[in-house]
């Protein structure tokens, strides 16, 4: 049986993520975490929302990636203008380090995969992830489910 277009990202996926290793020491992050972490680096100081813009995340499944990465010692949140409700997250010397490691394994492999495709067809791959990304992005079948089909229900 061939395998589907869904199936076969899935799979690429999982190898990608086993590869590129962020969940192997020394790093031992989630996919998540090292985003947040790339996405702290590339502004000097970042809200929590702005953190869940970047990444497409609620606001308040952030609090938690910022906790986790607070507890790793990777990030610090600095209080605003004495405003306790509002802070900027800051990386440490240690998330500076994390997101040093995050970018060099994240070229390699793209590197890596670059030179296994012609120039035509990794701009040909790129416009293609880039219009099924977002088609994925204007889905409004639900979470789970299918586009096109209905659900029956015994009578």
């Amino acid at each position: 049986m061939k395998h589907t277009l869904t199936f076969h990202s899935i799979g690429f996926a999982k190898k990608l993520d086993k590869v590129i290793g962020f969940k192997s020491s020394p790093l031992s992050l989630s996919y998540s975490q090292a985003s947040a972490v790339l996405v702290s680096d590339s502004q000097k100081e970042i809200s929590q929302r702005e953190i869940a813009s970047h990444l497409h995340l609620e606001p308040a499944t952030v609090v938690t990636l910022i906790d986790e990465l607070e507890k790793l010692k990777l990030v610090k949140r600095l209080h605003t203008n004495g405003d306790r409700r509002k802070y900027k997250v800051v990386l440490t010397n240690k998330g500076k380090s994390a997101a040093r490691q995050i970018k060099n394994r994240t070229w390699r492999i793209n590197n890596y995969l670059k030179s296994q495709l012609s120039k035509k067809e990794f701009e040909m791959f790129n416009k293609s992830l880039e219009k099924l990304t977002n088609a994925l992005d204007k889905w409004k079948g639900g979470e789970n489910e299918i586009p096109g089909t209905k659900r029956h229900l015994a009578a």
